[in-house]
């Protein structure tokens, strides 16, 4: 037996035997439900469809950020979100509208689904914000709606909620990005059904 083969079986044999430190254990986070009232269900606005937000650079990530006083991110070691920012936004952006009961069929972009229109837009922050001596979960999000039928742009709006945090603890800052989330899509959800008015008178 050549020498380069017993090298190898070596190798393969040891191979359980590994000197490298265990993985560190993940903790994965989703945003909490939306607790948006229905109200009295009535749809108001019918055919929207929901395109994956735009984003860049860490927020394309599924990291708990903060956002430092030097403007610099950091990230929760052994905590993620459970899906990367964008999809993680508008999966949860599906969920509150569907509980709102304003906007009727309901659709992702990548679903293929006609619609009559679409909301999109590019999550701009989304994150634990410490500057000037702030302590506060941040979600910003510039929203675009848009019909469908000739890609005119209906409405555009810069949305942003900031909610104080106790503490930095990984399961506080999870619970106050929801609140945060909660109040924008309040804000979000009622400029979509004035939007959407507007066009069709």
């Amino acid at each position: 037996m050549n020498r380069g083969l017993l090298v190898l079986m070596w190798l393969l044999g040891g191979a359980g035997c590994s000197v490298l430190p265990p993985a560190e254990p993940v903790s994965l986070y989703r945003l909490p439900p939306a607790t948006l009232a229905g109200g009295d269900n009535e749809v108001l606005l019918n055919g929207l469809r929901l395109a994956r937000p735009q984003a860049t650079g860490v927020l394309n990530g599924n990291r708990l950020l903060v956002l430092t006083g030097q403007q610099s991110y950091q990230a929760y070691g052994g905590v993620r979100w459970a899906a990367p920012l964008p999809v993680l936004w508008q999966d949860w952006l599906l969920d509150a509208l569907w509980q709102n009961g304003h906007q009727g069929g309901l659709s992702r972009e990548e679903e293929g689904i006609a619609a009559e229109w679409e909301l999109s837009g590019t999550l701009r922050a989304f994150e634990v914000d410490l500057g000037a001596g702030r302590q506060q979960a941040v979600i910003r999000f510039d929203a675009q709606l848009l019909r469908t039928s000739d890609r005119h742009l209906v409405a555009s709006r810069r949305f942003e909620q900031r909610e104080p945090v106790e503490n930095l603890n990984a399961d506080t800052v999870v619970m106050a990005m929801g609140r945060a989330a909660d109040r924008l899509v309040l804000a979000l959800s009622q400029w979509l059904l004035d939007s959407g008015r507007g066009e069709v008178k």
